[in-house]
């Protein structure tokens, strides 16, 4: 009897503590809308010596109406996931994601077709993401359009955690 009860009583103790285990699926951080890493993209033409560069044509306001934000999600230490959308887009025009952080070597994130609504996405796994900076470019020269990189935005991370863009 006093086995049985024994054994009851460490089964209900594991139950217990298999409800309390956070759920393995979760994740550790997401900055998803309320608290992007970035919620906006600065446009090339905007940034200081910039204005006369690529498609800008003098012009330090052209591209200020596309809007761009990335959301940071962290899976597991170590790992994040970082999601780009983009929009007010030329539809129909090829854009490429590039990340540096040095300004000299780029990796390319991506490259797709702005949708018919202006809009694109983009997704990157990185296990090292402080000091990332990121250009948006047309396929076309391969001249950027927003940047966070030439603006001095590079990815920060913070002690909770999360990833901001530098200010």
């Amino acid at each position: 009897m006093k086995r049985a009860l024994l054994a009851v009583l460490v089964l209900a103790l594991a139950s217990a503590g298999a409800l309390a285990a956070p759920s393995h699926g979760a994740p550790i951080t997401k900055q998803n809308g309320k608290s992007p890493a970035f919620d906006t993209f600065t446009s090339i033409c905007a940034v200081s010596g910039f204005a006369g560069y690529g498609l800008c044509g003098g012009d330090a306001t052209r591209f200020t109406n596309v809007t761009g934000k990335m959301n940071a999600i962290q899976p597991k230490a170590g790992r994040y996931n970082l999601e780009f959308e983009f929009g007010n887009l030329t539809p129909g025009v090829e854009y490429r994601l590039w990340s540096t952080r040095d300004g000299r070597a780029f990796s390319e994130v991506g490259r797709m077709f702005a949708s018919s609504s202006g809009k694109l996405e983009f997704k990157l796994e990185s296990t090292a993401p402080a000091g990332l900076g990121f250009d948006l470019n047309t396929i076309n020269g391969d001249i950027p359009v927003v940047t966070s990189w030439w603006s001095g935005q590079q990815l920060v991370l913070n002690a909770d955690g999360t990833l901001r863009g530098a200010a």
